[in-house]
């Protein structure tokens, strides 16, 4: 059966005269998405108007979509977001991205969603399918600003470059939501990612006590060798304060020190 639509989709989204036809109705653009990620969503396969057509997505998605009705724009947000998409919606579909967000939190289908738990927690503080009503808690200034840091961590494509640009995140230290956050949760979301560089490098710009209290905090969690040697990493590029150099005499003190001075693999 699936096999089937999948190939019905396939077969009109790759016409050129629908192709032809679409591009400019706004309004078509978000009723196929919607129908073709709902078919392919209940039976278990890609949706193939999204790959063809994403850029006309996101352009509409982008403007006041002053002829989408609410419940399509709501349905469009939450589509979009279990594919993995999570952007900053104008301020007045704001209340529609937080119900469509919600509603992919509720869901608690890992298998079925590309959402990622850590931009989830950085962005909303959520940890779990238990609280998604939280969402509504954030207001729409603080969300932009927290997916700004998101998306500059996710800018780089290498640690080294994070690191030699860290003038770029120096302002987010004004943030003390951000910052907050990130001391509260840096344990649950850390792993060799982007986001977790962009927060060690928050957290060693960071001049006060209880910053440098959560890194301590990680060294005393049986950290596996790569591990080390990402803090490692970045403790050697930061040890110009006497803070973060006691950070890193610690780090040796309670790990081999080969785990810190050559690069782990696994």
């Amino acid at each position: 059966m699936s096999n089937s639509l999948l190939e019905k989709q396939n077969e009109l989204y790759g016409n050129l005269n629908f192709a032809a036809a679409i591009k400019k109705d706004n309004v078509g653009i978000i009723k196929h998405f919607i129908a073709s990620e709902k078919e392919a969503y209940e039976n278990n396969f890609q949706g193939q108007f999204y790959p063809s057509y994403h850029y006309e997505i996101s352009r509409v998605m982008s403007t006041k979509m002053s002829k989408i009705d609410d419940e399509d724009i709501y349905l469009a947000f939450y589509y979009q977001l279990k594919l993995g998409n999570i952007y900053k919606p104008l301020e007045k579909h704001y209340p529609l991205f937080l119900k469509a967000l919600a509603h992919n939190i509720d869901d608690n289908d890992l298998d079925n969603t590309f959402l990622d738990a850590d931009i989830l927690y950085l962005l909303f503080g959520i940890k779990n399918n238990e609280n998604s009503d939280s969402v509504y808690d954030i207001l729409y200034n603080d969300y932009a600003n927290f997916l700004q840091f998101t998306k500059l961590c996710n800018s780089y494509t290498t640690f080294p470059n994070l690191r030699k640009k860290h003038a770029k995140f120096a302002p987010f230290l004004n943030n003390k939501a951000l910052v907050n956050r990130i001391k509260k949760g840096l344990h649950y979301y850390f792993k060799s990612s982007f986001l977790t560089a962009g927060s060690l490098v928050l957290l060693l710009l960071d001049t006060s006590d209880s910053a440098k209290e959560v890194l301590y905090n990680l060294h005393k969690t049986n950290l596996k060798n790569t591990d080390v040697w990402l803090l490692g990493s970045f403790y050697m590029d930061f040890k110009k304060t006497d803070a973060n150099k006691k950070l890193l005499k610690d780090l040796y003190a309670t790990y081999p020190k080969e785990w810190i001075d050559e690069y782990q693999k696994n």
